[in-house]
C-alpha cells in the first residue's frame, strides 16, 4: 500500500503533467486539503474556478461543488474524483417540485443555495452561498423570497430580514442538523472561556447559544482574528484541520456529531486516479448550463475576483 506522502507526490505531479488545478474544500480529508492549489468555502472555490485558466479542474467536494465549477468555466474539463460524493440535502429539491412551488406562488424570487443540482439552479433567479445568503436575498428588494433547499439557513436569513417574508423549502443538512443544542449547553458549561462558533446550516436552537455564526470561510476568519484561546466549533470536523494550522497556539473543541460521511468519500487514491484516467468527468447539458449559470454570475458578481 502506497503511503500517503508518495500518493500526494503523485498527485502533484500529474496536476502539472495535465495542466490541472485541485479545488479543495475544507470539509476534505487533511491529507487532501494539504496539497491543494485552493482551499476554500463553496463561494471561494466557485470564484477560483470561474477565473481559472488551467485546462483541467479536478474539484476535491460534492457533487453540486464540482457541477458549479463546471458552470462557471464550462471549456475546462472539470474532474470529481468520487461520484458517490453527493450531497443529500441537495437532492432534497429537485427541478420539476420548484417549477410546481413557483407556480404556486408566481412573481415570487427563488434564492438556490448553492447546495443545488445544474438543473435547480437553472430554475432560480440567483444563487447564494453561507456566506452571502442575507446579503444576496436583501438585494432582490422583494418582500417575498423562495429559499431552496435548507431551511435552517432560510431562517437564519429571515432573522437579518424581518421585511422578507422567507418561504423556506424543507431540506437540512444532516451534518449541522445533528448538532444538538444540549452538546453546545453541555460544552459551554466544561469549557466557559470557549467562544462558540457555528454555522448557519444548523437549527435555530443552536444559533441561539452561539457567540458568532458564520459560514466555513468566516469561521475561519473569526478564529484568525479573536483573541481567545479556546473555541468550540459547530460545523463539520474537517474544518478544525485547517484552524489548528492557523492557531496553532489555540485548543478547538468539536460540537459532536459533526462528520459529513459524504464529504470524506474522496481519498487520495480517487485523486490520482481520476488524473491518470482523466476520468470521471462532470457533464451537463449545453441548455442546463446556459440557464445555471446566470444566477451563480449573478451571486459571484456580489464579490470582487480573489486575487
Amino acid at each position: 500500500m502506497e503511503s500517503i506522502p508518495e500518493l500526494q507526490r503523485q498527485v502533484r505531479q500529474l496536476l502539472k503533467e495535465r495542466d490541472a488545478l485541485l479545488l479543495v474544500h475544507y470539509y476534505q480529508r487533511p491529507e487532501v486539503q494539504d496539497i491543494a492549489d485552493h482551499l476554500g468555502d463553496s463561494l471561494e472555490l466557485s470564484l477560483r474556478a470561474a477565473s481559472s485558466k488551467a485546462r483541467v479542474i479536478v474539484f476535491a467536494g460534492v457533487d453540486f461543488m464540482a457541477e458549479t465549477a463546471k458552470l462557471v468555466n464550462p471549456e475546462a474539463v472539470v474532474l470529481h474524483p468520487n461520484v458517490m460524493a453527493k450531497c443529500p440535502m441537495a437532492g432534497m429539491v429537485d427541478a420539476d417540485s420548484l417549477r410546481a412551488h413557483k407556480a404556486a406562488n408566481p412573481g415570487v424570487p427563488v434564492v438556490a443555495y448553492v447546495n443545488t443540482s445544474a438543473a435547480v439552479k437553472a430554475e432560480s433567479d440567483m444563487c447564494c452561498t453561507s456566506a452571502n445568503a442575507v446579503e444576496v436575498v436583501g438585494s432582490l428588494g422583494a418582500p417575498r423570497v423562495a429559499f431552496v433547499p435548507d431551511t435552517n439557513l432560510g431562517l437564519y436569513v429571515q432573522r437579518h430580514l424581518p421585511n422578507v417574508e422567507v418561504l423556506c423549502w424543507p431540506g437540512y443538512c444532516h451534518t449541522h442538523q445533528d448538532i444538538q443544542a444540549s452538546d453546545i449547553r453541555r460544552l459551554k458549561e466544561q469549557h466557559p472561556e470557549a467562544e462558540v462558533v457555528v454555522h448557519p446550516e444548523c437549527t435555530p436552537d443552536v444559533i441561539d447559544l452561539a457567540d458568532h455564526v458564520a459560514s466555513t470561510s468566516g469561521i475561519v476568519k473569526r478564529v484568525t482574528t479573536s483573541r481567545s484561546k479556546h473555541f468550540i466549533i459547530g460545523t463539520e470536523s474537517g474544518l478544525i484541520h485547517h484552524l489548528k494550522k492557523l492557531r496553532p497556539d489555540a485548543t478547538f473543541i468539536q460540537s459532536p456529531p459533526a462528520v459529513c460521511p459524504n464529504m470524506k468519500r474522496i481519498t487520495l487514491v480517487d485523486v490520482r486516479d481520476a488524473l491518470v484516467r482523466m476520468q470521471p468527468r462532470v457533464e451537463i447539458p449545453a441548455d442546463i448550463i446556459e440557464r445555471a449559470r446566470r444566477p451563480v454570475e449573478r451571486m459571484l458578481a456580489m464579490r470582487r475576483p480573489l486575487a
